[in-house]
């Protein structure tokens, strides 16, 4: 059935209309900044309520008939005259809905943090409790090296906080102020996840007719020297190798930032001729577009953006090494995982991506383009077709010395919500129901 969404802020209302409780496909009830002293026991027939904006009314007691709306997942009671918590709040109810994850006590004076705080939390442990108190600072963003890649904060944190108040409204129907902070919009998104995790689609890259090409790149980065780590390019990503080798740009050599990398290409100018004849093989047109590639070795994880990049890049991936798929969030609900051992994926990297757990030694090369005529965005995956007839049995023999690769097939993604890096909730600030209609 279709779901719908009331929004009646700032109406003077002094009693909720009776019309409303006849919408059982009500989802999104906006009752906000009028003058309810009470909410009505019929408030339990909105059955399909997911979330409810009762905030800067004068009410005192939230109903236990709440307790009877399994799908609620935020009560937004900002700014009411709520009693003490035994005599205003139906603990027990609300402890027994099953998706329940943010309950707004803001600026109710006779709710204080300090005497509620450790109550709320062991009757309401699934709940983020807002309450009035000390505002929580935002803590310092780790740089993508230093990123558990397996662990869906980590996957979001190359996101803007504007990115993620659009997510958290745009998805599940929940915006924000400006003065909710990062932490707050991201453990509000954590909670929303637990309930419809994102899932996780496997595909594989193109796999080039020539092996032999594959074969003398592996053994050039094998015997590459790399720099040591702190002089190591990209230094915030995790990575034992880390060397961006550029094609001459649109000023080409002539200057002294141009002659630097000039001669870094001719110092590995075998790895350089290898990977471009590989790229020519596989796909001509980016063949002549991409102005650089970085070559790495042991690059794991890292979640981020690349934010200079004009278009997609390609990765591969060569050595003697099990897992370490480019993963890449192609939607707000799916993440894939692209094969890149001894193949070439397509992915847009101004998607948030990383490399997934791997064993064994993993070299790659990634071409991509930072100048020249802009791609638009369009999908974070491109699935090509295999070149020629011969391209499984081609890969067929790197799949006998290096292990079966597995099959494409759905499964669902980790989304622990182990989210260390954020504070305790505290502070004076919370969510709010958006302003929508049917």
């Amino acid at each position: 059935s279709e779901k719908h969404s009331l929004s009646l802020p700032s109406n003077n209302l002094s009693m909720v209309p009776e019309t409303t409780f006849s919408l059982s496909s009500l989802v999104i009830l906006n009752l906000s900044c009028n003058h309810l002293v009470e909410l009505p026991a019929q408030i339990g027939m909105l059955r399909a309520l997911e979330s409810l904006d009762v905030s800067r009314n004068k009410i005192f007691v939230l109903p236990s008939e709440l307790g009877q709306l399994s799908d609620l997942r935020q009560i937004n009671a900002f700014a009411n005259h709520l009693r003490p918590l035994k005599r205003s709040l139906p603990l027990a109810e609300f402890a027994a809905l099953p998706k329940l994850r943010v309950l707004d006590l803001r600026f109710n004076d006779k709710i204080k943090e300090a005497n509620v705080a450790s109550v709320l939390a062991e009757r309401l442990p699934l709940v983020e409790v807002l309450l009035t108190g000390v505002a929580p600072t935002v803590p310092k963003m780790p740089c993508a090296g230093d990123r558990d890649a397996t662990l869906l904060q980590s996957q979001l944190e190359p996101y803007s906080l504007y990115n993620l108040r659009e997510r958290l409204s745009h998805e599940f129907g929940v915006s924000t102020d400006t003065e909710v902070t990062r932490c707050e919009v991201m453990r509000l998104l954590l909670g929303f996840y637990e309930t419809r995790p994102r899932t996780v689609r496997k595909v594989k890259g193109v796999a080039p007719r020539n092996t032999e090409l594959l074969d003398l790149l592996l053994q050039e980065l094998q015997q590459t020297k790399w720099p040591i780590q702190k002089n190591r390019e990209r230094p915030r990503v995790r990575a034992e190798g880390y060397i961006i080798l550029s094609r001459p740009g649109p000023d080409g050599s002539s200057t002294k930032a141009g002659k630097v990398k000039a001669d870094k290409v001719q110092r590995h100018s075998r790895v350089f001729e290898l990977a471009t004849q590989i790229m020519d093989e596989v796909d001509p047109d980016f063949a002549s577009t991409w102005t650089a590639i970085a070559i790495t070795n042991n690059f794991s994880g890292s979640p981020h953006i690349d934010h200079d990049n004009i278009g997609p890049f390609y990765g591969l991936a060569v050595g003697n090494f099990e897992g370490g798929a480019i993963c890449v969030e192609c939607s707000a609900f799916e993440v894939v995982e692209v094969d890149t051992r001894y193949r070439l994926g397509k992915v847009d990297g101004r998607n948030p991506h990383w490399v997934a757990p791997y064993t064994g030694d993993r070299y790659s090369v990634i071409y991509y383009a930072t100048w020249g005529d802009e791609v638009p965005r369009t999908t974070a995956v491109f699935e090509q077709p295999p070149i020629g007839q011969v391209a499984t049995d081609v890969l067929s023999l790197h799949e006998g010395v290096h292990g079966e690769l597995s099959q494409s097939q759905p499964v669902m993604l980790d989304t622990r919500s182990r989210h260390h890096d954020c504070p305790a909730l505290e502070g004076d600030r919370a969510a709010k129901i958006p302003r929508v209609t049917t």
